[in-house]
C-alpha cells in the first residue's frame, strides 16, 4: 500500500505523452479529461504520502519531475499548436530554468540542501494548470486574460524566488 503514491507518480509521467497526443490530434475533450485525471492523481498521491506517512525518496525527486514535466510539455504543445503564444511558453520555460539552475548551483556549492517551491512558485504552477485547462476547455472564448496572469505572476515568482536566491548567496 505505502507504494500507491509512486505508482500514481509513475503513471502520471507515462500519461502526459498521451495528453501531448491528444493535444495534437486537435482532441481537446478527451486531453482535458486525461489532463484532469492526472491533476487529480498529483492530489491523490501527496494526500496519501503525508496522511500516511508513505513519502520516500524515489516520490520526493519523482513527483515534482512528472509535475513539471506536464506542464512544459502541454505548454510546449499548445505553442506549437497555436492555443497558446509563444511568448508565454518562453516565459514560462525561461522562469522555470533560471530557478532550476539557480537550486543546481546553490545546492552545488552547499548552500542549500533542498529548495522548496514558494508560496508565488506555487500559486504560478496553478495559474499554469489553470491556463492550460481553460484552453482544453476551450473556455472562455478569449483566454487572453489567462495569458496575461499567467505571465505577470511568472514575473512575480521569479522576482521572489531571486530574493530567496540572493539571502542564500548571502
Amino acid at each position: 500500500m505505502r507504494h500507491i503514491p509512486n505508482v500514481l507518480t509513475v503513471l502520471r509521467l507515462l500519461s502526459t505523452p498521451v495528453v501531448v497526443w491528444l493535444i495534437l490530434q486537435r482532441d481537446l475533450p478527451h486531453a482535458l479529461i486525461l489532463f484532469f485525471c492526472i491533476g487529480m492523481t498529483d492530489t491523490i498521491d501527496g494526500t496519501l504520502a503525508r496522511k500516511f506517512g508513505w513519502t520516500s525518496k524515489f516520490g520526493a525527486v519523482a513527483d515534482p519531475i512528472a509535475d513539471k514535466t506536464l506542464l512544459v510539455t502541454v505548454f510546449l504543445t499548445m505553442g506549437y499548436m497555436g492555443y497558446m503564444p509563444v511568448w508565454l511558453v518562453a516565459l514560462v520555460m525561461l522562469r522555470d530554468v533560471a530557478i532550476l539552475v539557480a537550486a543546481i548551483i546553490l545546492k552545488r556549492a552547499g548552500r542549500v540542501t533542498e529548495f522548496p517551491p514558494s508560496v508565488f512558485g506555487k500559486a504560478s504552477t496553478f495559474l499554469q494548470l489553470l491556463t492550460a485547462g481553460s484552453i482544453l476547455l476551450e473556455w472562455p472564448a478569449d483566454p487572453s486574460p489567462f495569458f496575461y496572469a499567467t505571465a505577470a505572476l511568472a514575473f512575480v515568482s521569479a522576482g521572489h524566488y531571486a530574493i530567496i536566491i540572493r539571502k542564500k548567496l548571502d
